[in-house]
């Protein structure tokens, strides 16, 4: 109930409100073939009508993450599984690459080859990633779990909405989840303009438009 009545809204919210300003950093993705790296069909339901790419080619290491139980009904939407690694487009194949919340879940060490694979595919693109700063965890759905030492957190996600309502195992998936501080984000996309999204004030999401 807390998922569907507060958090869900709130993550189509904050999708939409990132739509716009993509909208308005790249009028080219109107009309434009996009990447989306890590990606799932309910970001670009939610957000299809303000974006209006031509074409949008979804790349996830995951086909239960990449479609969320919904049906690809979208004749310009095609998703692909791919090693997390490499993906096979040529340089500059895209207008727009977009990734969103995913270069946290990424190895430490291979999160730079994820931003350089983000440069390379894409004539430009937009990286997001949440702020540590934001006491909510919008993974978990729960308050200050990311603030906590990681051992004590691992445990309290036992009981977040995540872990009930998606029969996931939530600790497996704290373990893969470590936020970013905004010095290595920035890092990983040098040249890029950083950005902060903010809720009541509080930084809640980094982007970088390159």
């Amino acid at each position: 109930m807390l998922w569907n009545k507060i958090i869900g809204p709130a993550q189509t919210s904050f999708r939409r409100q990132r739509a716009e300003r993509i909208a308005r950093e790249f009028p080219e993705i109107q009309g434009g073939v996009v990447i989306d790296i890590g990606g799932a069909l309910p970001f670009w339901h939610s957000v299809g009508d303000i974006l209006k790419p031509a074409k949008v080619l979804i790349y996830n290491i995951s086909a239960g993450r990449m479609d969320m139980g919904l049906q690809n009904r979208a004749g310009n939407i095609e998703t692909h599984l791919y090693d997390g690694l490499t993906i096979p487009q040529p340089d500059g194949f895209a207008d727009v690459v977009v990734c969103n919340s995913v270069i946290e879940h990424v190895p430490l060490h291979l999160r730079g080859n994820l931003a350089s694979e983000i440069a390379r595919v894409g004539k430009r693109y937009v990286a997001q990633t949440p702020a540590r700063e934001f006491p909510l965890e919008l993974h978990f759905g729960l308050p200050f779990v990311h603030w906590l030492p990681r051992a004590i957190g691992r445990k309290v996600v036992r009981f977040s909405p995540f872990h009930f309502l998606t029969n996931a195992d939530g600790p497996s998936y704290f373990d893969e989840t470590q936020l970013l501080p905004r010095e290595e984000f920035a890092s990983y996309f040098p040249g890029a303009k950083i950005e902060v999204e903010r809720f009541a004030g509080i930084p809640k999401s980094m982007l970088a438009f390159g």
